[in-house]
């Protein structure tokens, strides 16, 4: 049964017009771990929670072709964030922003702009395939019918630690790192062929149909409205201004970036105390 509901998908997918524009629409959740406030006053945590708030609810807008996409979160004024560039505590909770996504669909790569601490990045690489599982469920989103796909993968689990201890713990840390702890994870995806585009939110796709809804770890993120052949044209270009990295690049510049404002936060003040677990 799920062989044929995926053979009759994928003609569906190869038989549709290849001239079409779309707009999706998607509004993002995260969850994170709250333990590190507890030793906060009630106003404290009200005061952070509702930060945290804005961090963790996002909302995007995904421009697609038949042959490309273009991802970006809607423009709002920034509640959060440390500004002035300085070391930005929000990001390590709820992770790094992850900018504008073009994917060339076609040719299996992506181009992601990035800022880093006021510089520019053009992240190119290739699209890694997903092996996804089809599970043969169906359900309603809007008006589309959507059928259900899920991938297990595994990450690394890690805990960012806001204490200003540097005593011989510290030193015992950096003299033998302990190895990265990992958990598997399970994304779900629910996508639809009735829109045919290998597609979807952020670095999302390899299915035939645009995912109108995923859920990955701590996060979920749900298409609110899609606008197939809009009135306004749609331009879906590749960014062009920044330095060009690759994805392994980028991740050690990141990961050296962000130890070193750990460490001037560390010996600035910073924190009482208290750790939040995150996921790279």
């Amino acid at each position: 049964m799920k062989k044929l509901i995926l053979l009759l998908m994928f003609l569906s997918f190869e038989g549709y017009s290849q001239e079409f524009l779309g707009k999706a629409y998607y509004m993002s959740k995260s969850t994170v771990n709250m333990d590190w406030m507890k030793n906060m006053s009630p106003e404290r945590q009200k005061y952070m929670k509702a930060r945290m708030k804005t961090a963790l609810e996002k909302n995007y807008i995904l421009d697609f072709d038949s042959k490309s996409s273009y991802f970006k979160e809607e423009v709002t004024l920034d509640a959060g964030g440390s500004g002035g560039g300085g070391f930005n505590w929000m990001q390590f909770v709820t992770g790094p922003a992850q900018g504008d996504i073009f994917k060339n669909i076609q040719e299996k790569t992506y181009t992601n702009k990035r800022e880093l601490f006021g510089k520019v990045f053009l992240i190119k690489d290739s699209i890694t395939p997903t092996k996804w599982v089809m599970t043969g469920e169906t359900k309603k989103i809007g008006k589309y019918n959507a059928y259900k796909a899920t991938y297990t993968k595994e990450v690394e689990d890690r805990v960012m630690s806001f204490s200003r201890n540097r005593g011989q713990n510290s030193n015992d840390e950096q003299n033998n790192p302990a190895l990265p702890k990992t958990k598997l994870v399970t994304m779900t995806a629910w996508f639809t062929p009735e829109i045919p585009v290998s597609t979807g939110p952020a670095m999302y796709g390899g299915l035939p149909g645009l995912i109108l809804e995923i859920g990955d770890d701590n996060r979920v993120m749900i298409c609110t409205k899609v606008v197939l052949n809009p009135e306004e044209k749609i331009k879906l270009k590749e960014p062009n201004k920044g330095k060009v990295v690759s994805n392994s690049e980028f991740l050690t510049i990141q990961e050296d970036k962000a130890k070193e404002m750990r460490e001037r936060y560390q010996r600035g003040g910073g924190n009482r105390g208290g750790a939040v677990r995150i996921r790279r």
